[in-house]
């Protein structure tokens, strides 16, 4: 914002200056010419580099970058255990969660069966499924205790965050929706792949957002402050035409492949572009109506806003550009990641903001669209300024207290891993989250995988002893609540499997005998019970026959009889017929007698009595053989009794086998469960401190099933599934990784196994490396912005002591700007920061809390002539709006990705904003004077200022213009030839 001097005699520009040379500079005096043209090519560059390559957003999804630091030991660890068991490659994995309303029952997992099966054709997303539930052996492991939820495990193709990981993401979605789900069971795609795919679409949805925003907050701060709609405009079209251009150049680059993208980097490089362009324009723009409200032409005007702004503008693009290149030193990608895109952004953003504002400025200016409206009064400034260099040291002491408010927090400063807890709830990812947690502990879904290579055959009792010892060692660690490994699948030792249970291996084998002597007992009864069956047949049976027999011979007494009666009728028959044989033969000489119904008849009962004869003599035959029937009858039945004294002597010989064997198997039984009491306390008591498990154990096919799953396929490593107690993805859980390895080391000191590689990797583990990668990247990232920043404020101040006192400034303002985020966000809020916020936060901060420290001492610089007390005032009195504006609409640019769906961007911009607020209220309006009141001098050196104005220490040489002017020359000889010094208002 303008500010000018309040004095009538400097409206009117008057006579030419001595201190004015006739000359401009060769670069502004171009600018000014070339204006048109310039714009008219960065319009160029705009269109060009926004037509060649698609939108920023759509590059950073097609080029992104991955998040994973393929260096840190935890990320390694798991692309380690993925080839030595042949599963996978890359660190994306994901999670599909089946859940019920009722406990998952046969339905559920002919659905998941489903899945299951879709996902392992799809090889091109998709490296391993790791099927739990399918496996009786291994079900109990996947399913939550009320039954109603159960998971598997799938490793996807590409690492996280880039395109092939977000792709695989995706398409497993789209498999899991295309198979229909049964009533009341519901399907979830999570985890950390799902996750990380999830943020990258709410930052491309957020930046729009975002961006909107900041637009809509810089028009109305920018029509508050100028109070010209058409000021506005400009400042905006400035802003956009540089915008555009940084974006295009970056999209252009990253679709060419010379830079990769991320979700983090896109979202950065707009809302920086935006602020630092806005601060730019308002320097330019602020520096010109200030020139012009002191009478300055339009073209004199032009020069002295240049020549104030240009090294200003200079310096903030470069610190930015530099201090946001100094990421790229960074090991963590999602540091790394932001280095070059933002720095060469903000170079385009620099470089434009040199040419294009004033050139544009220089076309708007023809019209006359950028005069000042209205003189703007500077007196609050000029009060603040002469009451710093009144009390230096009070006001110094205050701006210190107000720093504590926030160094004071600092101690308590908690940090969170979990990036679910920085996304929408409403996220696919963290929906499938919270459904898991409704049925498993978060440790349970994020444990550690602790692989061990030797270079021999592990499948052996021998080394499933230093297995087993490694596996307690590890449990044995406070904060870890279950270690699984083939020797304790389910988290507690195998049954049988402890030497005190060894111990009694005979009558073990007595006891795995018992059941089978039991039953022959018990078939002992049973034949007994079928002899008594037998018996009581064969008593009927007898009963039965004596029945037969006694109907037997009754019946062939009636035979008989019937005999003499059948004899005695055929004799009849025989006298009958022969009486009437000659009527007998008429019948069978008649031919038609079979017409004649009387001859028929009568001839058919001729034929009848021919038959008396065969009746007789089958009866006769039947008497016989029932006399023969009867006879044998009474054999038989004196047959059964000595059959029932038989059966009967079997029965009481089986009883008292019984008897025998019984009492045998009763004392078998005691004597096992006296022999076998201390293995069963044993097993009971989940006891691990006499682990052995016997060779015939591995030929078990349940057994063998399970080493797939733990034991590598060449033998030669074994992997542990390790479950803190609480949430790994805390500080709490990060300390538990030291004393695992620790631990392992120790376990197998001393065993075959020393010297074998160990690897760990898993939530914690990843999260640690990610905390001291972090550390690392914020102490080089930090030295190099902060020697970078050093170096450029000395090469503009030409000043040790002023290039300290900015550097110093800022890393107060660092402290104390920190500080009021934790007290906003966690004490306040009560979230805790990201663990990114700290690294991201100190390095943005120190690139863009230099720039109006800068500004303040290069206006300090130039109105130094007149006094170190009456320059203070000056400069405040000319820097203090436009500062203070440029300041405020950054911090509110910043301020706007509290509007971002993604959390850790609203910390980070949150955090940003308070502490450019803190540079723009407190450090450069009070602190970095104060300090410059109480070095004097000094604050300058080496280079030589005097301490007092040039008018009262040479009166006596002559008038106060010409001395002052001579005076300027001396100051400017250093400065390039034909630099066009700053009008600068007369107190």
């Amino acid at each position: 914002m303008s500010e000018t001097a309040s004095q009538p005699a400097e409206a009117n520009p008057g006579p030419p200056r001595v201190d004015q040379p006739l000359i401009p500079p060769f670069l502004p005096r171009m600018i000014h010419r070339l204006a048109l043209p310039i714009v008219l090519i960065w319009l160029a560059i705009v269109f060009v580099t926004n037509t060649v390559s698609p939108q920023l957003e759509v590059v950073a999804k097609t080029h992104s970058v991955s998040m994973s630091p393929t260096d840190a030991p935890s990320v390694q660890s798991m692309t380690r255990v993925g080839s030595t068991f042949r599963e996978f490659d890359s660190d994306n994995s994901a999670m599909i969660l089946l859940e019920g309303d009722k406990p998952l029952g046969a339905e559920a997992h002919r659905y998941y069966d489903e899945i299951v099966r879709r996902i392992e054709q799809d090889t091109k997303h998709v490296q391993h499924v790791q099927d739990f539930w399918s496996d009786p052996l291994t079900a109990a492991g996947s399913q939550s205790h009320d039954q109603k939820a159960a998971y598997v495990q799938v490793y996807l193709a590409g690492n996280m965050g880039g395109p092939m990981a977000n792709e695989s993401a995706e398409a497993l979605r789209k498999i899991v929706d295309s198979v229909p789900a049964p009533p009341g069971i519901k399907a979830h795609v999570t985890g950390a792949g799902p996750l990380f795919a999830d943020q990258s679409h709410a930052g491309e949805k957020g930046v729009m957002v975002v961006t909107l925003i900041t637009i809509l907050v810089i028009m109305l701060m920018l029509l508050y402050v100028y109070r010209s709609l058409v000021t506005m405009l400009i400042m905006l079209a400035m802003v956009f035409i540089e915008l555009a251009a940084a974006r295009g150049v970056v999209a252009t680059l990253g679709n060419y492949g010379l830079m990769g993208l991320s979700t983090f980097a896109n979202n950065m490089l707009v809302l920086m572009a935006i602020a630092a362009g806005t601060d730019y324009a308002i320097f330019v723009v602020g520096r010109y109506q200030e020139a012009r409200g002191v009478g300055e032409t339009r073209e004199q005007a032009f020069y002295t806003m240049f020549h104030s702004t240009a090294h200003v503008v200079l310096g903030s693009g470069l610190t930015i550009a530099g201090a946001m290149y100094c990421l790229s030193f960074c090991r963590l990608p999602y540091f790394e990641s932001l280095g070059v895109p933002c720095a060469v952004g903000m170079l385009v953003a620099v470089l434009a903001a040199l040419t294009l504002g004033p050139a544009l400025l220089t076309v708007a200016s023809f019209f006359k669209l950028m005069d000042p409206k209205r003189k703007l009064q500077t007196r609050g400034w000029r009060r603040i300024g002469t009451a710093i260099v009144r009390w230096p040291a009070p006001v110094f002491a205050v701006t210190i207290v107000v720093a504590l408010i926030g160094l004071l927090a600092l101690p308590g400063y908690k940090t969170d891993y979990d990036n679910r807890h920085y996304l929408p709830a409403d996220t696919p990812a963290n929906i499938g989250y919270a459904a898991a947690d409704r049925h498993f502990d978060q440790a349970r879904l994020n444990p550690e995988l602790l692989m061990i290579e030797t270079d021999h055959d592990l499948r052996n009792p021998a080394d499933f002893l230093v297995l087993d010892k490694v596996a307690k060692a590890v449990f044995h660690i406070p904060g870890i609540g279950r270690v699984q490994t083939i020797t304790r699948p389910l988290g507690t030792p195998l049954d049988h499997s402890t030497l005190g249970f060894q111990m009694g291996a005979q009558a073990a084998a007595r006891l795995q005998t018992q059941h089978y002597q039991d039953e022959q007992a018990h078939n002992l009864l049973n034949q007994a019970d079928e002899l008594r069956k037998t018996m009581a047949t064969l008593h009927q049976q007898m009963q039965v026959t004596q029945d037969l027999s006694n109907t037997t011979h009754e019946t062939t007494k009636l035979t008989k009889e019937t005999v003499k009666i059948t004899e005695a009728l055929r004799d009849d028959i025989a006298t009958f017929d022969d009486f009437f044989r000659p009527i007998r033969s008429y019948f069978y000489w008649e031919k038609h007698c079979y017409d004649i119904p009387i001859c028929w008849a009568l001839r058919s009962i001729f034929n009848a009595l021919d038959g008396i004869d065969q009746v007789a003599q089958n009866i006769l035959s039947l008497s016989q053989n029932l006399d023969r029937l009867d006879a044998i009858q009474p054999q038989l039945v004196a047959l059964i009794p000595p059959q029932i004294e038989s059966q009967q002597r079997n029965l009481d010989t089986i009883m008292s086998n019984y008897a025998i064997t019984e009492g045998l198997n009763a004392q078998a039984r005691a004597q096992a469960d006296n022999a076998t009491a201390q293995g069963d306390a044993f097993d009971r008591a989940k006891n691990d401190d006499t682990f052995y498990l016997p060779p015939e154990a591995f030929q078990s096919p349940d057994f063998e099933r399970g080493l797939k799953q733990f034991i590598s396929p060449d033998g030669h490593a074994v992997r542990l599934i390790i479950s803190h107690e609480g949430d790994p993805a805390t500080p709490e859980g990060i300390k538990n990784i030291e004393p695992i390895k620790q631990a392992v080391h120790e376990a197998i000191k001393g065993t075959p196994w020393e010297g074998a590689k160990i690897y760990l990797g898993g939530t914690a583990a990843t999260y640690k490396d990610m905390h001291d990668g972090s550390n690392i990247d914020l102490l080089i990232a930090g030295i190099s912005a902060a020697t970078l920043i050093f170096i450029i404020m000395l090469v503009i101040t030409r000043s040790v002591v002023a290039a300290f006192v900015i550097v110093g400034t800022v890393l107060l303002s660092l402290g104390a700007s920190f500080g009021l985020s934790v007290l906003l966000w966690q004490y306040i809020l009560g979230m805790k920061l990201h663990w990114m916020v700290l690294a991201m936060a100190i390095i943005l901060l120190l690139a863009v809390g230099s720039d109006y420290n800068l500004l303040l001492i290069s206006r300090l610089k130039e109105e130094v002539h007149a006094g170190l007390k009456t320059g203070t005032i000056r400069a405040m009195a000319g820097s203090g709006s436009v500062v203070t504006s440029a300041g405020l609409v950054f911090a509110a640019t910043m301020a706007t990705f509290a509007f971002s769906p993604l959390k850790v961007m609203a910390q980070v911009g949150t955090t940003i904003a308070l502490g450019l607020l803190f540079d723009t209220l407190i450090v450069r309006s009070f602190m970095t004077p104060s300090v410059a009141t109480l070095l004097g001098r000094w604050f300058w050196w080496p280079v030589q200022v005097r301490t007092r104005p040039a008018s009262q220490m040479l009166r006596p040489f002559g008038p106060r213009p010409a001395v002052r002017a001579l005076l300027r020359q001396d100051e400017d000889r250093s400065d390039p030839p034909n630099a066009v010094p700053a009008a600068r208002p007369h107190y």
